[in-house]
């Protein structure tokens, strides 16, 4: 599991942007662009904005313009984009929530997106972590594009094997920028070797839409009531089901299932994973080497190699996908193996 921030620090960097953001609500007939060869500007009310890199393929998007062609064209012909964009600009004709961060564009969104701040969510979940005995924040991170905080309980743990046991809990995501509802997976902790490992592919998310009514006003885009009551039921609710026993004891009976599958071939079974999941050579590379460390030649050392990975990541989100990729690995392998499927894991014995 990639660490980064304490939740101390998370909680110090979430609130020292707070002053930093500022909203604003305007029609595309009234937003010009300005690039050179290096950065896109958003011109509103007469100041620029420079476009963060979702803010921009928010606003290619948008426009109907291929966001490879904005890259690219960006930085031969800047003049040819701002063209572009500016004619297409004039021709949407709707209003447009600007989210912006310092002198930074960082997201281009409708007239209907309900905000949940960051501190908003952390205010209601750390009071639930805090009253939820032997729930501790082991892992948290601030991107430009989501918060992380992983959670895990130090009371609901269950052994795949003597002395190789797996703590629950969840992680809670949220994205101040169109990418992603507030969401709250099952997540679980290998105390042997901290590997995390994400559950949301067979196990079902709790969410919060961003999307609310239409509004007309930054003043009453801004005067909206937080949805605090709801959020709190649904991050309750969820962690209630993901520390119940009787759930998490799936996942453990499915790593079970994997300990008693040999990988007959580990270099093919890494290709293989590697083309179906998205994962880079660099990537591969990692998993073989953890995998050869482990000194497990079963299905689960290969899954245990792919969540060890993680902590190698470049980015605290790509070590979260590669958490989710092998949860998925497991479910998939497992339920491939019981459907007699050789179609993915044939270089399992």
């Amino acid at each position: 599991m990639k660490t980064d921030l304490s939740i101390e620090q998370l909680v110090s960097k979430v609130n020292g942007l707070v002053p930093l953001k500022k909203d604003i609500l305007v029609n595309t007939d009234e937003i010009m662009v300005k690039s050179d060869e290096y950065n896109s500007f958003l011109n509103i009310n007469g100041r620029d904005y420079r476009l963060q890199e979702v803010a921009e393929k928010q606003l290619a998007s948008m426009c109907g313009i291929p966001y490879s062609y904005a890259s690219k064209i960006g930085r031969i012909f800047p003049s040819l984009l701002d063209d572009n964009y500016n004619t297409l600009l004039g021709t949407v004709k709707r209003n447009k929530l600007i989210r912006t961060i310092g002198g930074s564009a960082r997201a281009v969104l409708s007239d209907r997106y309900k905000k949940f701040e960051n501190e908003m969510v952390l205010a209601t979940l750390l009071p639930l972590v805090d009253n939820t005995m032997g729930l501790n924040v082991v892992s948290s991170s601030l991107t430009t594009e989501k918060m992380y905080v992983k959670v895990v309980s130090e009371r609901e743990r269950a052994e795949v094997k003597v002395g190789d046991v797996v703590a629950f809990g969840a992680v809670i995501t949220n994205s101040e920028i169109g990418l992603g509802s507030i969401t709250i997976n099952p997540f679980c902790l290998r105390l042997v070797c901290t590997n995390g490992m994400a559950l949301p592919s067979y196990i079902g998310s709790t969410r919060s839409i961003h999307l609310g009514k239409k509004f007309n006003t930054i003043d009453e885009y801004e005067g909206m009531p937080d949805d605090d009551e709801c959020v709190i039921k649904r991050i309750k609710n969820s962690l209630d089901s993901t520390l119940d026993p009787t759930f998490y004891m799936r996942i453990i009976e499915k790593m079970k299932a994997a300990r008693d599958v040999k990988v007959a071939d580990v270099h093919e079974s890494i290709e293989i994973i590697g083309k179906h999941y998205g994962i880079d050579e660099r990537e591969q590379s990692l998993i073989l080497m953890h995998y050869l460390q482990d000194k497990d030649e079963s299905f689960y050392g290969l899954v245990n190699a792919v969540t060890r990975a993680a902590s190698d990541a470049v980015t605290y989100t790509r070590a979260s996908e590669l958490e989710r990729i092998g949860s998925d690995l497991l479910h998939d392998g497992i339920a491939s193996m019981r459907k007699r499927s050789n179609k993915l894991f044939g270089v399992l014995a």
